[in-house]
């Protein structure tokens, strides 16, 4: 046997029969799910069958504590960490009881039980186990995180951001890789140029091994070695377990290219007859024992899916709820009438740095540069490296570690470059909104006026979207963020830093709600971001004309207060919608949508929208990217007339 196994003389006769169990579970289930399939019932997509090894091997190197995190296809090794299956095949077939209450068929979040949900990109979950062990860094616990994916994931750029970041502060990190042969149709060859993906260690000045990934012996004492390394402060390690998926991709897949000859090969080396064997010549299985542990594991595996199959289907998901803890206003603000926006912000998170221990701040350069705004200026060298973290990932990496963070009882406040958004939301998004776990990070993103960093980026995906339409709101809504239960994207126009954060008069914002910014009777305009100010302006100007104009500053962005617009449009009759960004699928369109089909009554004029149609802008195309006052103004004094 592998010399790997020496490792693995700790486990007790019991603990031996326990990894065959589970590896019985693995395949019998699978076999019962595919066919739940071919009845049109079933929503697995994924067959891991030829993998039990690996996964069961990987999953029970974990102490309690520790967090892991997997893939699509590693529904057995969800099941060795906590989750029952009862749990399982509730969220499979799409019931009301399920983890996830139906939202999704696999891989809900359970923080409670160390378990990172699955999105339907599953290498972001890399990302976030490195965002769990940074938790465990900063509280100085000595708890570890396992991330499970496949070789393919492994070509990702988000899979390079999340080692790249564990290394570099040795982290309490194991990244676990399931070498199936595939990335889907793809060889190894057609993927990477090495022969092992542990070989990529190297660049990255990390431990890398490459073991049998059809014995669970040697999986478990490399991956067990592995763990307790990184529990003892020596950082992250790369184990990488060469197996075989016995299926196709997904459910339905032929695999045919797969070379006959390869999988005969493969098949022949299936990890349940080879550790069969192994237990046998250690006395513990004869066919007696055998035949009672199979025939256990499929009667549960029938009973459980029997009553699964009877419970009650899941309605339709509920809407998202306000912003804030309460929907109340954050009490107590100050006027700040020599202090800047980024000097107030900065003062915001060390208020709630110096509250809650769990906040901490995290992105490039947010240390010891103070970030590029200064916006975090100071708090390095107040709370120290551990709470004010220079993270060297600017994307999906960074807003994978923040979301693991929160996972793990941080509430992370991370700073994401605008230009790096529409890569990372979908990370966030794929892993938010399922469970009844809370999700505590906010994003913080200075953003210019175009529609590739803005608005049209963040809305859409089932999060909260916060936007300040003038300096004073600023701090306010990012204090309000901080203390939501999350997450919470903040976006934050780049020209409101410098400017003072107490003396634009607006009174102090109630998150989740539009502000009425002006009163009028003739015309609505409903804006956010710097948008507010031109309307304002345009307002004022067509005052002198004897036409009133409604100012809405909609401050949430989503979901959108539209009991406030419609309460407006009711009164004034006509709307213009000021886009700050591209108005083309943005913020606006959900506007003038929702009027046009709940408040058409009230309109006295066709719906108008002002705002630039592009949707990706240069630097020097940023001044064209928002309306100004002049082109909000010709539209107000068009419909006023009509």
């Amino acid at each position: 046997m592998s010399e790997m196994r020496g490792a693995a003389v700790e486990l007790s006769e019991a603990q031996l029969l326990a990894l065959y169990e589970w590896m019985l579970t693995g395949r019998f289930l699978e076999s019962a799910l595919l066919e739940e399939d071919e009845a049109g019932r079933g929503g697995f997509r994924h067959p891991g069958s030829g993998q039990e090894a690996s996964q069961v091997g990987f999953a029970s190197a974990l102490d309690p504590g520790d967090f892991y995190s997997g893939g699509h296809r590693d529904l057995l090794a969800t099941l060795v960490r906590g989750v029952t299956l009862e749990e399982a095949l509730l969220d499979l077939l799409g019931k009301a009881a399920g983890p996830s209450r139906g939202l999704r068929p696999f891989g809900a979040p359970a923080p409670g039980k160390g378990i990172i949900g699955v999105s339907a990109a599953s290498v972001d979950g890399v990302a976030v186990a490195v965002g769990a062990a940074l938790a465990f860094h900063c509280r100085a616990e000595a708890r570890v995180a396992l991330a499970l994916c496949g070789e393919g994931a492994t070509a990702c750029g988000v899979w390079h951001e999340a080692v790249n970041a564990a290394a570099v502060h040795r982290l309490p990190v194991v990244f676990a890789v399931e070498n199936n042969q595939y990335a889907y149709s793809l060889p190894n060859e057609s993927v990477s140029p090495l022969a092992y993906t542990a070989h990529r260690a190297d660049g990255y000045g990390i431990p890398g091994i490459v073991v049998d990934g059809n014995d669970v012996l040697e999986v478990y004492a490399a991956a067990r070695e592995a763990v307790e390394r990184a529990r003892a402060g020596e950082g992250p390690s790369l184990v990488e377990a060469v197996t075989f998926r016995h299926h196709g991709h997904h459910v339905g897949d032929p695999a045919v290219y797969v070379d006959a000859e390869a999988r005969r090969s493969w098949l022949a080396r299936d990890p349940l007859p080879r550790y069969e064997e192994y237990l046998g010549s250690r006395g513990l299985l004869d066919e007696t024992r055998r035949s009672y542990l199979q025939d256990r594991v499929r009667s549960r595996i029938t009973q459980t899916l029997d009553w699964a199959r009877r419970q009650a289907d899941a309605g339709p998901p509920e809407a998202a709820g306000p912003v804030g803890p309460e929907g109340e206003a954050r009490p107590g603000r100050l006027p700040r009438p020599q202090v800047t926006v980024a000097e107030a912000l900065a003062g915001v998170l060390d208020e709630e740095m110096a509250r809650d221990e769990a906040v901490v701040v995290l992105g490039p350069d947010v240390g010891r540069l103070g970030g590029p705004y200064e916006a975090t200026r100071g708090l390095l060298e107040r709370y120290g490296p551990r709470r004010v973290i220079d993270f060297p990932s600017a994307g999906p990496g960074l807003v994978g570690a923040a979301l693991g963070a929160a996972l793990a009882g941080l509430r992370p406040v991370a700073e994401v470059a605008g230009r790096h958004l529409h890569a990372s939301l979908g990370l966030l998004a794929g892993h938010a909104g399922s469970g009844d776990h809370p999700l505590p990070l906010v994003l913080r993103v200075p953003c210019d006026r175009g529609g590739d960093s803005g608005p049209g980026a963040a809305t859409g995906l089932g999060l909260k979207v916060l936007m300040p339409g003038t300096p004073g709101a600023a701090p306010d809504l990012l204090a309000a963020a901080v203390r939501d239960p999350g997450p919470v994207v903040l976006l934050e126009p780049l020209g409101f830093y410098g400017a003072a954060s107490g003396q634009d008069g607006a009174p102090a914002v109630a998150p989740g709600r539009a502000r009425l910014a002006r009163e009028g009777a003739d015309v609505t305009v409903v804006a956010w971001g710097t948008a507010v100010a031109a309307a304002l302006e345009a307002a004022d100007e067509a005052a002198a004309s004897g036409i009133g104009v409604e100012v809405v500053d909609l401050q949430c962005l989503d979901p959108i207060d539209g009991e406030m617009v419609q309460e407006s449009v009711a009164r004034t009759g006509r709307l213009v919608v000021a886009s700050d960004g591209c108005a083309l699928g943005e913020v606006g369109a959900e506007v003038a949508a929702r009027i046009a089909q709940d408040g058409f009554w009230h309109l006295d004029a066709p719906i108008r929208r002002v705002g630039p149609v592009w949707g990706t802008l240069g630097s020097s195309r940023e001044e064209a990217a928002g309306p100004r006052p002049a082109d909000i103004l010709a539209v107000v004094l068009a419909l006023a007339n009509t």
